[in-house]
């Protein structure tokens, strides 16, 4: 796509606006994303991280964290929607005490393994994230000030969106400017030509005398 800058800066800076004037809307889907997310973590924990040892402990370890990530999960994602109101409030509370706890549990885990030789770099990135992530829903947990965040956050979109369309709108002069540069004749060539036509003058001249 040659104005991929263009529709992404159009697209970046609509949904920066959006997030502006409708903040409240994108709490409730950071939410809803938090818990498809924590359905999605609890089942690849049961599927790969709960396999690396066969150390009991750590299996069981993994096994309840994964059941409470996709319990968690599931009502963070269903439970505002059929209920609504101060639900969202209750999920947000709900999401930070998972993800803290998930972390523990993930922190305690790794260290089950520290003897088995096993690389756990990853894992302890992976809980880090989810500490991040229940440092960033405190944040957003007050409506006034998850609100301004929101907005925030919203208008670093759009600048980055108007960013993206003047850069390409600037790019494609240049390449225009380039275009029509290199299609006008030089006077190099100019030359060339009008020498060539003298040249030819002079040949059949010459072939006149021989003649």
């Amino acid at each position: 796509m040659k104005r991929w800058y263009l529709f992404s800066g159009i697209l970046a800076a609509l949904l920066g606006i959006l997030v502006i004037i409708f903040p409240a809307f994108w709490i409730k889907l950071v939410v809803v994303i938090i818990g498809l997310a924590s359905i999605g973590y609890g089942i690849y924990s049961l599927k790969v991280t709960k396999v690396i040892s066969d150390d009991y402990s750590y299996r069981r370890t993994i096994l309840i964290k994964s059941i409470v990530s996709i319990i968690a999960g599931v009502m963070a994602v269903l439970f505002p929607l059929a209920i609504g109101g101060a639900a969202w409030t209750a999920m947000i509370v709900m999401l930070i005490i998972y993800l803290i706890l998930s972390a523990a549990s993930g922190f305690y885990a790794a260290a089950l393994i520290k003897d088995s030789g096993v690389e756990r770099k990853r894992y302890i990135i992976e809980n880090l994230l989810l500490l991040a992530v229940a440092v960033v829903l405190i944040l957003i947990s007050p409506r006034s000030l998850g609100n301004a965040i929101i907005r925030l956050i919203g208008i670093i979109v759009l600048i980055a969106g108007l960013a993206l369309i003047l850069f390409d709108v600037f790019s494609s002069r240049g390449e225009v400017e380039v275009i029509i540069k290199d299609e006008r004749p030089s006077a190099d060539s100019e030359e060339e030509v009008v020498n060539h036509d003298g040249d030819a003058a002079v040949d059949s001249g010459a072939n006149d005398t021989d003649l």
